[in-house]
């Protein structure tokens, strides 16, 4: 008599977790739609499994040729198991998606030689038989049909191997757990073949690999209802680790945040759901993500590029239309990325990067791909770069002498950072401040330069050089700090340094932009004794009234007035202008960008108090500040 109790508790839980799977379970990864049919083939086989028993055990009730169909199909359907186990495994590691899908029907041959032996037994009785008395005998070909089981799993095991690193460690235990239950529970009813306990332990796995998964609600953003951003890392890094080949596009709508401060926020996220459902329209088999507000990527497995061109084409076209939300058209200026991993791009973070570029020209629609992306990789380098050299100090402080007109002498310098990382070699520091400036190091490297002035202060008696201060570049992001003044003057006390020797030097840009805010920092930093003065003084005119409403000391004019001066006219007037504008309201004025003997007489005819550039030093060490400054001013 055959026990079937475990079949009716394996039909139970297979449909708990069948449950769980439609209902909490992200349903439209392709790995879970796989693990879905293996639970249905598990349910199938369990009621298969009952069926036969009643058959046996109530010899007559069900007629021979159908309890050889029955039994037919169970072993159809359990021989096949292995198989989808072999594919859900080669899904979860990304390998699915880069092997040649013909592959996989190759390896489906022994199962249909399988197929054969089972369809034609009615008329061989070669791989089971049922005697008069409906007793079930496995004859001698019925080592094929756990051959096959065998050469799967063999496949399963090895994928699991090579790929070990590629799949998730509650994954890998989870499935190792289905083989070796599995093969304990085969024995088990080899030995004690009325306990039909195989399927009931395989519902039990499959009950615990259900856990393992991710509920939808981790994997999606329920505003749009496609993938998050962190889906997004987890799911390029599974393609990337596996030496995938696939294409990733991506949109980033460049002017969401107008639209947002004048139609709200769920007018806009209601835009932005139509346009993920849309996304999610344009190819069937892709995954959408949101990255960021206004930000979605496309991921695209295999190595078709010319889906990929049709995809950007298809986006290209629609977003130069408007999209309407309650009668609103609403007009998105987009910037749609076409990238081929790994050949344009090969890693998460660089595939990230895209979502925070300014590479849009202001059009509707801006197209990047291929060497338009080489910028974004150099930004990204930098990036590294800079990390680099803030726990390595690659970072050095270079001083640029700053020429006093009325006492012909070098009177002071700017500090100015300089890189050069093993790497890539030495780099632009305005490549690298700005790089700094977008990913927050600049407060390190902020705190760095003054640290090391203050300590090059220190150590060399500048004063006796005639040096009566240093300049020291302030970026706009340090200014935001609540505790600025603080950390400087902590530092200052560091190194017993006057505050008297220090200058601190704001953009005329970031001065304008913040002009609240650097009143209150300037304000904080001139309480404590520091000087400051506005840099790049000149590059917006429209706004010179705003910067003389903060109490800047000095003034120095952005060299590009001085090169066009030479040149034009209109420009000498306006340099005249400026020159005399500033000393008029008080300020002492600094000309950057002095390179020639006929620009350092021109600043004099103009009775420009400073002048700093090539024509005196370029930025150099400081023990060669320290000769050069010697030199120069006639000191011993």
């Amino acid at each position: 008599m055959y026990n079937f109790d475990f079949d009716i508790c394996a039909i139970i839980i297979s449909l708990i977790v069948m449950g769980c799977m439609f209902v909490i379970k992200d349903r439209d990864r392709d790995e879970n739609k796989m693990f879905f049919w293996i639970v249905i083939n598990g349910l199938i086989c369990a009621v298969l499994d009952i069926i036969f028993s009643l058959a046996v055990n109530n010899k007559g009730c069900i007629p021979l040729p159908l309890l050889y169909t029955c039994n037919n199909l169970y072993l159809l359907i359990h021989n096949f198991v292995p198989y989808q186990y072999y594919i859900y495994a080669n899904m979860i590691s990304g390998a699915f998606y880069k092997t040649d899908k013909k592959k996989y029907n190759l390896l489906l041959i022994p199962y249909f030689v399988n197929f054969v032996l089972l369809i034609t037994n009615r008329f061989h009785n070669l791989v089971f038989s049922f005697d008069s008395n409906y007793g079930y005998h496995r004859e001698i070909l019925m080592i094929c049909i756990y051959g096959v089981t065998l050469f799967y799993l063999i496949f399963f095991l090895v994928h699991m191997i090579i790929y070990f690193k590629s799949i998730r460690l509650k994954m890998v235990i989870m499935l190792s757990l289905f083989i070796w239950s599995g093969i304990i529970s085969v024995i088990v009813q080899y030995f004690y073949p009325h306990l039909l306990i195989e399927l009931f332990v395989q519902a039990v796995v499959y009950m615990s690999v259900m856990i393992s998964l991710d509920d939808e609600a981790s994997h999606k953003v329920s505003e749009y209802d496609v993938y998050s951003r962190n889906t997004f890392k987890r799911d390029v890094k599974l393609l990337i680790d596996s030496d995938n080949k696939f294409s990733v596009i991506m949109l980033k709508l460049t002017n969401i945040e107008g639209y947002m401060s004048v139609l709200g926020i769920d007018q806009i996220n209601e835009s932005l759901f139509n346009i993920a459902t849309w996304l999610k329209t344009v190819d069937r088999q892709a995954r959408v993500y949101s990255l960021n507000v206004g930000v979605f990527a496309i991921v695209l497995t295999g190595q078709e590029n010319n889906k990929a061109e049709y995809v950007s084409y298809v986006l290209n076209t629609r977003f130069r239309e408007a999209w309407k939300v309650n009668d609103i058209d609403i007009e998105y200026n987009a910037i749609v990325y076409e990238v081929h991993v790994p050949d344009n791009l090969n890693r998460v973070e660089e595939l990230l990067l895209l979502g925070y570029s300014e590479t849009g020209n202001g059009s509707r629609v801006t197209f990047v791909s291929g060497k338009g992306l080489e910028e974004l990789k150099r930004r990204l380098k930098i990036e590294q770069a800079v990390r680099r050299a803030l726990i390595s100090n690659n970072f050095k402080v270079y001083y640029q002498p700053i020429w006093d007109r009325a006492h012909n002498k070098i009177k002071s310098a700017e500090a100015l950072l300089r890189l050069y990382d093993p790497e890539i070699g030495a780099i632009n520091p305005e490549e690298f401040i700005r790089t700094a400036e977008k990913n927050g190091a600049i407060i390190g490297i902020g705190e760095f330069v003054f640290e090391d002035v203050c300590r090059f202060l220190s150590e060399r008696d500048l004063k006796s050089l005639g040096i009566d201060y240093i300049e020291v570049n302030l970026s706009p992001v340090q200014c935001m700090q609540r505790d600025l003044t603080d950390k400087f003057t902590d530092i200052m006390r560091k190194y017993n340094i006057d505050v008297n020797m220090l200058n601190l030097e704001i953009t005329e840009t970031a001065a304008v932009e913040n002009t609240e805010v650097m009143k209150r920092t300037i304000s904080k930093l001139r309480e404590i004794g520091f000087a400051t003065s506005i840099d790049d003084f000149g590059t917006g005119f429209a706004s010179m009234s705003s910067v003389f409403n903060i109490d800047f000391k000095l003034l120095k004019i952005d060299r590009e007035i001085l090169w066009r001066a030479e040149e034009n006219e209109e420009a000498m007037i306006m340099l005249k202008n400026t020159i005399e504008m500033g000393k008029r309201m008080g300020r002492k004025i600094v000309q950057e960008g002095v390179e020639t003997k006929a620009q350092k007489e021109l600043m004099e005819s103009l009775e420009c108090d400073y002048c700093q550039g090539f024509y005196f030093s370029r930025p150099i060490p400081e023990d060669e500040f320290v000769e050069y400054v010697k030199k120069y001013n006639g000191i011993n």
